[in-house]
């Protein structure tokens, strides 16, 4: 079975108390590359590893084109090293998602072939190879 919850803001759903995610085999954590971002997500990663996730895994978002990009990327791939962690997508800065977000709409439904949305549709695809396979008894 897969489970996918874009929780809250909030590191509630990792404390002990409430320990929403006790049970998944992999958490993602979306980051940018900016101080408070970073710090959250550290902590996010110390917390899932005390509740015993197994594996937690960080996804790129709003990465810059450009040299900027390539200094978002170094700055992610350095962090998620540090967490012992690696980065599985790389979303690029979309006006189409942030068009169909203000919309209340789907990207995949209004604009299926913008960067973000393959990006997004690469993400789920990696996913699915690296663990979904076989992972029905069959």
């Amino acid at each position: 079975m897969v489970l996918v919850a874009d929780m809250e803001a909030g590191l509630e759903h990792l404390s002990w108390a409430g320990g929403t995610l006790r049970h998944v085999d992999l958490l993602l954590v979306v980051v940018h590359p900016q101080a408070k971002v970073l710090l959250t997500a550290r902590r996010t990663v110390r917390l899932a590893r005390q509740l015993g996730i197994p594996l937690v895994a960080f996804v790129a978002n709003r990465i810059r084109p450009g040299a900027a990009g390539e200094e978002d990327r170094a700055r992610l791939e350095a962090f998620a090293a540090e967490q012992g962690a690696e980065v599985l997508a790389w979303i690029p800065e979309d006006d189409a998602l942030v068009e169909a977000d203000r919309l209340g709409r789907c990207p995949l439904d209004c604009v299926p072939t913008s960067p973000g949305v393959e990006a997004i549709v690469a993400l789920s695809d990696e996913l699915e190879g690296r663990f979904m396979l076989g992972a029905v008894p069959g």
